[in-house]
């Protein structure tokens, strides 16, 4: 081999390892908070160029749907009472 198919075929062995290490290095995947669910929401209603009276009803939706799941947690995390 000369040194030109030598150092051609190094360069071609480091890309393809690189390509190869950087496809193995990808973050875990999770699923979003409620709290990152409701920004994403609220982002994405600022973004739809609706009136401002559309905005504010989907916005108090959203936020309120916010509290009604915060609500039926904290019901759920209580023990019943016995007696």
């Amino acid at each position: 081999m000369t040194i030109t198919a030598r150092l051609l075929f190094a360069t071609l062995l480091a890309i393809g390892l690189s390509v190869l290490s950087g496809c193995a290095n990808h973050p875990e995947l999770r699923p979003y908070s409620a709290e990152e669910t409701r920004q994403l929401q609220l982002e994405a209603l600022a973004r739809q160029g609706l009136t401002l009276e559309q905005y504010e009803q989907r916005r108090a939706s959203i936020l309120r749907a916010d509290r009604a799941e915060a609500v039926a947690e904290t019901v759920q995390a209580r023990p019943p009472i016995s007696g």
